[in-house]
């Protein structure tokens, strides 16, 4: 693994970290940030999120800057998006292909991202078989036909082995985030990217995503406490609900 991320390194390089809060994502943004420059990337779940999962996210991402240095992080609001992907698909009897969407989704968001920070490429902590949406099939569909290539630095670890990298490097903790009050009963394990591709016009994705890029915080990092940055963003979102 070390000897593939030398020859994927390139210190001039920048790619956006998919942050969730859980213990593989800050494994592979730190693994990433010794070979270039890392810009955390956190989709804001709100109002699909377990309870305090989101300063959970923030308290991973504050114990990655404590290994990785990094100037600016990314908190996208993805509660519209996730919602018009579950109405959706819901209206036309697909539900079990939220998640596989939804990362389809996400990674169509960080792609724009990229444009906006200068980025080169995404990372992401994804490991065969973990999840619904990270089966060989299902990586396949989400990351096709990207405009930048996607890091997977955990590829071919275990959950024991991601573990003990956390641990070594100072950013596991005991009580994690990881929950989605919208993932369906029955996710859908095995897809084709045909299929993705009709769904995403089927929802609309892409001109709802448009738009949540749009209402993307880009924030300067130096200088500022993360739980400020929690602070600040949940009021800004919950004033943002009351005018609606």
């Amino acid at each position: 693994m070390e000897s593939n991320l030398e020859v994927m390194g390139d210190e001039d390089k920048k790619t956006v970290c998919l942050l969730s809060g859980g213990i593989d994502s800050p494994v592979a943004a730190a693994l990433m940030g010794q070979k270039m420059e890392v810009v955390p990337l956190h989709f804001v779940l709100h109002p699909y999120y377990c309870e305090e999962t989101f300063s959970l996210s923030i308290r991973a991402i504050k114990r990655l800057r404590s290994v990785v240095s990094f100037d600016e992080m990314v908190l996208f609001p993805w509660g519209n998006v996730l919602r018009k992907i579950f109405s959706g698909l819901k209206e036309i009897d697909e539900r079990e292909y939220s998640c596989v969407l939804c990362r389809r989704g996400m990674f169509l968001a960080a792609s724009l991202v990229c444009e906006k920070v200068d980025a080169d490429s995404i990372t992401t902590g994804e490991a065969t078989g973990q999840k619904a949406s990270q089966t060989m099939e299902n990586l396949r569909t989400t990351s096709w036909d990207l405009n930048v290539p996607i890091h997977r630095p955990l590829m071919g670890m275990d959950k024991e082995e991601i573990i003990k990298k956390s641990k070594n490097m100072g950013l596991y903790m005991s009580t994690h985030a990881g929950c989605c009050d919208a993932t369906p009963s029955k996710p859908r394990t095995v897809s084709e990217p045909q299929k993705i591709k009709e769904l995403e016009g089927e929802v609309d994705l892409e001109k709802e995503i448009k738009k949540a890029v749009e209402e993307a915080d880009i924030i300067e990092t130096e200088g500022k406490e993360f739980y400020e940055i929690f602070h600040n963003y949940m009021t800004k979102m919950l004033e943002s609900e009351k005018q609606e």
